[in-house]
């Protein structure tokens, strides 16, 4: 769904847990009082497969050798207004809760002020007249990955598309993406909430289009998958 249908006032902040690796992590269900993963905050990054697309202000970043490689980031602009005032809301949700829940989870009382000094924003407003609002999400590269799809061609005003690689995700091309977060993550002096990408659909300055299980505009239609059944994407 796009971001214009969730109610961040409904969102509930999980008690905080230890993870395997010895990090903290507080969990966000958009349905309260659920355990279910798939109450997990999800959406759409574009309103359709026509209106607002993102555009990756940068390629799939490369990491360094020892650097954990399963995930990776791509920053992408904000083109929707809708969308840049719900990540706006969402941040200011996000320091709200922690403002109020700050001695269970720093351990001590903290005022807002010190609470924004510590947390890492989803949005990041442009730097330079040149530049456009951006927002950094998380691509899966390793264990089930991302799934990224490439409009290929258009038939007749259906899209035809194929699998994608992670190389493909490169500067200047064009993008749908529905993301998920499971909450907030936390270090020894930062804290915030990371956007994953579960689905990206991209396309070439030759062709447009949109996905199944995305909002497409009405009339548009998706005639098959190149190489791959259409129950691939589901």
């Amino acid at each position: 769904m796009f971001v214009d249908r969730i109610n961040l006032d409904a969102l509930e902040y999980k008690q905080p847990i230890t993870q395997k690796n010895g990090s903290k992590a507080v969990y966000v269900s958009s349905v309260k009082g659920s355990n279910d993963l798939k109450d997990r905050l999800r959406f759409q990054m574009s309103e359709d497969n026509e209106t607002n697309l993102q555009n990756a202000v940068w390629g799939l970043s490369q990491p360094l050798a020892g650097q954990d490689a399963s995930r990776r980031s791509l920053e992408l602009t904000v083109e929707s207004p809708v969308l840049k005032q719900f990540l706006i809301d969402l941040d200011r949700k996000n320091i709200e809760t922690a403002t109020t829940c700050s001695e269970l989870w720093f351990k001590k009382q903290l005022d807002q002020p010190s609470i924004e000094s510590m947390y890492s924003p989803l949005f990041k407003p442009r730097q330079k007249e040149t530049f456009k609002d951006s927002v950094k999400i998380k691509v899966k590269c390793a264990d089930y990955p991302t799934n990224i799809w490439i409009v290929d061609d258009i038939v007749d005003g259906e899209m035809l598309c194929k699998r994608g690689q992670p190389e493909d995700l490169t500067k200047g091309i064009k993008v749908l993406a529905m993301v998920e977060t499971s909450g907030l993550w936390f270090m020894p002096r930062q804290f915030g909430m990371s956007l994953t990408a579960t689905d990206l659909l991209i396309w070439t300055n030759n062709t447009v289009g949109g996905l199944k299980g995305f909002t497409l505009k009405e009339g548009s239609t998706i005639k098959k998958v190149v190489d791959h059944p259409m129950e691939d994407i589901m």
